[in-house]
């Protein structure tokens, strides 16, 4: 009966081994799946930041170009009404 016994000890030892082994092995693929996914994220995030910078730095630009036609637009602007001022002058004194 105690080489029954011994045997059955290390079986039942080789079981409890073997399942430590496999809660290992299921721990690690789960830890180096999250490590991946972790790295899978901090890469879409720089894309869309350098996404987002590339996108600001265009609307700054836009911006500066919309502020440069105005302020083109407001000289002519105020041109236009000189030369107006100039032709009611003008008139006032055909008059």
């Amino acid at each position: 009966m105690k080489t029954t016994t011994v045997i059955e000890t290390i079986v039942i030892l080789g079981g409890v081994l073997i399942a430590l082994g496999m809660i290992a092995g299921l721990w690690q693929r789960t830890s180096s799946t999250k490590a991946r996914a972790t790295v899978t994220s901090e890469k879409e995030y720089r894309a869309l930041a350098d996404e987002f910078r590339r996108l600001s730095e265009m609307a700054v630009t836009a911006q500066e170009h919309t502020d440069l036609k105005l302020a083109d637009l407001t000289s002519r602007l105020e041109q236009v009404r000189e030369q107006l001022e100039l032709v009611q002058r003008i008139l006032k004194d055909v008059e």
